[in-house]
């Protein structure tokens, strides 16, 4: 800002160099770290690219003035080629700040006339830009001829104008609160720093007020870029900038606090005879502890002060313990339903948003960014046609939730006007959101398909034991019927009568037989009964020779048992024990309980495994029948045992478990 009275003047205006000098200095530092951070943003989707061109406005005013100024400190002629290059770079950039901040505005103006009126003041803006930045250029060449301090009241004062037209436009209602105020305080210091440039240029007496006024009007401008901070602080990266912002602005301060207490010890003061020596030695130990606690204070006041702004920007949420509790609460989730209320609550309630939605993602809809496809988060502007096809009209955030492999829903976020836009911090909080709902969805269809895998070979499994019975009881059934009409047959020659009872009792065995075809399993009961029914047939062929004895324990008549696993037991005791045996031969049929085991024997007191063929017993229709059944049904849970009897004889056992399958 200082032109015409700052050369020659350094000790009349010292003090207010030093001051607009930190502050250019600090402005640099700032401004180019929030380019740093732009650039870094752009490639992410949802950095517009009036954030860089701000950064870039911002770094070109306070690195001109910044150049200037230095040039100038240094005894540099007042009109050389490096104070010319900077004073063009510095008010080119104020010349081209409206464009960025005026394209920001217009994304709220989004109503008929508010919006026209935005895009004719951006276009007005460009143009000005442009005017103003070649006659700037030109003028620092020396190919016009025209005021330095008018050119410098055309930039500030056409700036002025616009972001004051610019500010006027955007509607209360639907602006968020962290943008409108900083935007009209934005607009009155444009508004100041056109009237202190005014009254430098028209009213001020002499070289030190005229400093004065130069450094109001720079730091009003500084003022300017820093509540256009608070209008561009909806980019990815602002809360890193906040961090490092801070502390750039804590040192520029210091330095400017140093520097105002050293200023006050002149060199001559060190070899002026007239000076107090104790009063020098104690202004300097003064200087000296200040300086000291200042150090040691910067540590605590940027931790204190990064965190407070952090937490009056962007108001950060608890993430550590939200993300525990969601992982909880979706542990305990086993439906797909019910996954959308947990995560939406889960996003919006740590982060205050006014609305979160999970979606199923439509591949149909054509207009989808491309980044959003390959599972990047995308910020849409409130002018995106996309957002007639979204559920929810006011989201500003998408977040993809990858499950399978692909985007399968999408996660809407919408902050709202009560709170600033999402940066980082958050984003990465609804991206950790997004990943644990993915990953349920995936542990659900992975459940899913291992139970109808489980059901299916479920399935398999018990049409292939189905079948395996099938096949075992119709190896019985014909067996049985063809040793039956032999003995008919026998008999009708010998003693019709008792070949006609035979008939009846055959005809009553297999219609029970025919009644429970298709039941794998019967009770102990019905068992025993159609043993007595079929033993009676048996008695008719061995007249005299045979006796049966029941033993069977009431408490396991009602336990679950194979269909007709006795009756291949009790004619192999017949054919291969009872039958060969000369004169009368006797047959214990037995069902016990043993805790959970139950325990089924059929005996005789036959030939015996050492006079008979062990192999006649164990290999033929009745034990293999059985053994076969009872490993479909049970697996490895019954078995069948063929052992000698105590006093001659065979002894068949089956244990199988009680009750285990229930009656079909």
């Amino acid at each position: 800002m200082l032109v015409d009275g700052l050369h020659g003047h350094s000790i009349a205006i010292g003090s207010f160099f030093t001051g607009t000098l930190i502050a250019f200095m600090t402005g640099v530092l700032i401004t180019l770290l929030l380019l740093i951070l732009t650039l870094r943003a752009a490639r992410l989707p949802g950095t517009p690219f009036a954030n860089i061109l701000f950064a870039l406005c911002a770094l070109c005013w306070s690195a001109g003035g910044l150049g200037r100024l230095a040039a100038l400190g240094s005894d540099v002629p007042h009109w050389s080629t490096i104070v010319r290059i900077s004073w063009a770079l510095q008010y080119i950039g104020a010349a081209a700040i409206p464009i960025p901040i005026l394209a920001c505005w217009r994304r709220y103006a989004v109503d008929g006339w508010r919006e026209s009126a935005s895009r004719i003041l951006g276009i007005v803006a460009m143009i000005s830009a442009a005017a103003i930045s070649a006659t700037l250029i030109f003028r620092s060449t020396g190919l016009l001829d025209i005021g330095v301090a008018s050119m410098e009241h055309a930039a500030t004062f056409s700036s002025t104008v616009l972001l004051v037209l610019g500010g006027a436009f955007l509607p209360r209602r639907s602006t968020p609160s962290s943008v409108y105020y900083p935007s009209l305080a934005m607009a009155a210091a444009a508004f100041g720093t056109s009237v202190v440039l005014l009254v430098r240029g028209h009213a001020a007496p002499d070289a030190g007020q005229a400093a004065f006024l130069g450094a109001l009007g720079s730091h009003l401008v500084l003022l300017i870029a820093l509540f256009a901070f608070f209008l561009f602080a909806r980019f990815r990266y602002a809360d890193i900038f906040v961090r490092y912002g801070t502390r750039i602005l804590l040192v520029g301060l210091l330095t400017s606090i140093l520097t105002s207490a050293l200023r006050e010890i002149r060199i001559e003061q060190l070899t002026s005879t007239h000076a107090p020596p104790a009063a020098f030695t104690l202004h300097l130990s003064g200087v000296v502890l200040l300086a000291n606690m200042l150090l040691l204070s910067f540590t605590f006041v940027d931790d204190f002060l990064s965190r407070q702004l952090n937490r009056w920007l962007f108001r950060p949420a608890d993430t550590r313990s939200s993300a525990r509790k969601l992982a909880a609460d979706l542990s305990a989730i086993h439906n797909e339903m019910e996954i959308a209320p947990v995560v939406e609550d889960a996003a919006r309630v740590p982060l205050e948003l006014s609305g979160a939605r999970l979606v199923p993602f439509d591949k149909e809809v054509t207009i989808w960014p491309a980044g959003l496809i390959e599972g990047e988060i995308v910020e849409l502007n409130p002018s995106d046609s996309l957002h007639r096809t979204l559920p929810m009209p006011n989201a500003e955030v998408l977040v993809p939730v990858t499950s399978d492999g692909r985007v399968s829903h999408l996660l809407l976020a919408a902050p709202g006007p009560a709170r600033p836009g999402l940066v980082q911090h958050d984003l990465n909080f609804l991206r950790m959101v997004a990943l644990q709902a993915g990953s349920r969805f995936d542990m659900l269809r992975r459940e899913r398909e291992a139970i109808d895998r489980e059901s299916r070979e479920a399935l398999l499994r018990q049409q292939i034991a189905e079948a395996e019975l099938q096949a075992l009881r119709a190896q019985i059934h014909p067996h049985f019927l063809f040793n039956s009409l032999n003995t008919i047959a026998d008999l009708v020659v010998r003693d019709p009568l008792r070949a006609e009872t035979m008939t009846l009792r055959l005809a009553a065995t297999f219609r029970h037989v025919l009644r429970n075809a298709s039941r794998s399993l019967t009770t102990v009961r019905e068992e025993i009964e159609f043993l007595r029914t079929y033993l009676a047939i048996e008695e008719v062929r061995f007249s005299d020779r045979l006796t049966v004895e029941f033993d069977v324990d009431p408490e396991v008549e009602g336990d679950a048992i194979p269909s007709l696993i006795l009756q291949p037991l009790v004619e192999n005791a017949m054919k291969h024990g009872l039958g060969p045996k000369p004169g009368p031969g006797r047959l214990i049929i037995s069902a016990k309980a043993d805790g959970p085991i139950l325990i089924l024997r059929v005996e005789d007191d036959g030939m015996g495994l050492s006079t008979s063929s062990p192999a006649a017993h164990s290999n033929g229709m009745g034990v293999a029948n059985v053994a076969g059944r009872l490993r479909t049904l049970y697996h490895d849970q019954a078995g069948v045992a063929l052992d000698p009897r105590e006093g001659g004889g065979t002894r068949v056992t089956v244990t199988l478990p009680r009750n285990k399958v229930e009656k079909a």
